[in-house]
């Protein structure tokens, strides 16, 4: 569990991080994806990954990141899955 709490805090940093650097919309910017700090974070998720770590997102959460996907792929930065 300790190395849970390590991997959380360390991606918490990195977000503050990418917000410092990207602006709050970090994930939104360009220039984030495939900087240093995106690669960082994907490693730590990764990490929690294997770990068996998971979380439970709140209803605000999965909205917001309902219109995040849809911003992304109107962007060109993410495909529309094919069903």
């Amino acid at each position: 569990m300790v190395m849970i709490n390590e991997l959380l805090e360390k991606r918490e940093i990195l977000g503050e991080i990418a917000a410092e650097l990207y602006g709050d919309l970090w994930i939104t910017n360009d220039d984030f994806w495939g900087s240093p700090t995106e690669q960082d974070l994907q490693e730590v998720n990764e990490r929690l990954a294997d770990l068996g770590w998971t979380e439970e997102a709140s209803d605000e959460e999965i909205a917001f990141a309902e219109k995040l996907i849809e911003l992304l792929i109107n962007e060109g930065k993410l495909k529309r899955d094919e069903e």
